[in-house]
């Protein structure tokens, strides 16, 4: 279900920049981890949606266990869970090469505010406004997309521990994605009469 979530975000902002850019044949934005074994694992010219982050939604917990079934029988399942995402978008554009004004610094600037102008323009998807989401999961029913700001501190730490120089992003919170395989853990008959039993010393 992660995967399903950030592919299908990935698509749209794909498309998206493909209209902003006036070319609908060249993919813009991968999703991909920040780096690899080799350094950046982004493709060069282009922008990385990357997962750093998942964090348990703890606010809106479900504390219910048990369930009538459609048969009346008592179904005792775990809670489900609820889960956010935060999700790098990095643009890889570092003058590689000479004279190619499409590898450049500015150029990369340029794509990311892309990027941050579509989740403006939209950032609550549904399949009624994005028909395409139930296409990568049925289960799929709201998927909220905020931008998430983080300190100097927090974003030098991220660096130091990808293991790279900093590139153009921006950080976005996921929410909320909602897990629930429901596994059966028990299953019986409800309770329907309780007996009392009195006992009286003489």
């Amino acid at each position: 279900m992660i995967h399903s979530v950030l592919e299908f975000l990935t698509q749209e902002l794909n498309s998206f920049i493909k209209l902003k850019v006036g070319d609908p044949l060249t993919t813009r934005i991968f999703l991909s981890g920040v780096t690899n074994e080799a350094g950046i694992a982004i493709p060069d010219q282009s922008l990385g949606l990357s997962l750093i982050n998942i964090e348990e939604e703890r606010t809106n917990k479900e504390q219910q266990s048990r369930f009538i079934n459609a048969v009346g029988k008592i179904e005792k399942r775990n809670p489900e869970i609820q889960l956010n995402l935060y999700v790098l978008i990095t643009a890889n554009f570092q003058n590689k090469q000479a004279n190619n004004t499409s590898d450049d610094y500015v150029e990369g600037l340029k794509q990311l505010s892309y990027a941050i102008a579509f989740f403006q323009s939209k950032n609550v998807f549904t399949p009624e406004n994005s028909p395409a989401l139930s296409g990568f999961d049925e289960t799929l029913k709201k998927i909220v997309v905020e931008l998430y700001s983080y300190s100097f501190e927090q974003l030098y730490n991220f660096w130091s521990v990808v293991g790279a120089k900093y590139l153009p992003s921006v950080l976005y919170k996921v929410k909320t994605l909602t897990i629930q395989e429901n596994a059966i853990q028990e299953s019986g008959e409800p309770i329907e009469q309780i007996f009392l039993t009195s006992l009286h010393k003489s």
